[in-house]
């Protein structure tokens, strides 16, 4: 976002590569660089910080923590899935902290909503100028949402806020830009459905693989990263919904 300081970043991507094209898009078309703001801990959003290390970067106390912790995780999980596009990719969990309410850059305001869902701490955005709301991932326009931190109910409760605000616009953490509330509705209904799918799943006894076999509900099948985010929130989040849907075995 153009400010009158510079850009203001909302999330810097996987890799230094990735940071590094950010701030050259920046300095050579938006003035510099004002502040970095991390939306959320996954590392998707954030290693890209590298290339911002001598301006601010800013997050959510509770993703500054999951950030610091994860990092070791995140990076052995992303050298070994991205390999030579890793290259030079350090960890620089966000700097300094962030609370509600609105903050100014260069004369152009921003208001801060915490909430949580797709993680324990979910940055979202309105930039007051234009009424665009950055809602980071807890939405997804045409792309499989992604579940290895996430609470279906309070995601949903978060949508349901989401929904109420006065907006012009809405840019999704994957997804286009768009105008209607297209990612919102769609966000709301794969919630709703996967979360009915595998708690039936487990409910009717299936294994993790029977549930994978399954394969995701229909309608959201052909969605970006379908098959196989599916598959990884079944990996991921299993054993969640088989607590919930069998009985404890135990004795006094």
């Amino acid at each position: 976002m153009e400010t009158g300081a510079g850009a203001v970043i909302v999330d810097t991507g996987s890799t230094a590569a990735m940071g590094a094209e950010i701030r050259a898009f920046a300095e050579q078309h938006l003035g510099g660089v004002a502040a970095v703001l991390n939306s959320h801990n996954h590392p998707d959003h954030w290693f890209g910080n590298a290339a911002f290390e001598d301006r601010p970067t800013l997050a959510l106390p509770q993703t500054q923590a999951l950030c610091a912790r994860n990092a070791p995780d995140y990076a052995e999980s992303l050298y070994a899935i991205l390999g030579a596009w890793m290259t030079g990719t350090k960890a620089v969990p966000p700097a300094q902290p962030l609370t509600a309410g609105t903050m100014e850059f260069g004369g152009r305001a921003l208001r801060l909503l915490p909430l949580a869902g797709h993680t324990p701490a979910d940055l979202v955005l309105i930039d007051e100028r234009t009424g665009t709301l950055i809602a980071a991932d807890l939405l997804f326009l045409d792309r499989a949402p992604s579940f290895p931190d996430a609470d279906a109910a309070t995601w949903l409760a978060a949508l349901d806020v989401l929904e109420r605000l006065d907006i012009s616009g809405t840019l999704p953490g994957h997804g286009p830009f768009h105008r209607s509330n297209a990612a919102l509705v769609q966000t709301r209904a794969f919630l709703r459905a996967t979360d009915a799918r595998l708690r039936q799943a487990a409910e009717a006894g299936l294994s993790p693989v029977e549930a994978m076999a399954a394969g995701p509900v229909p309608e959201f099948a052909t969605l970006g990263a379908n098959p196989e985010e599916y598959i990884r929130t079944v990996a991921q989040r299993w054993g969640d919904y088989e607590i919930e849907a069998l009985p404890v075995i135990g004795g006094a």
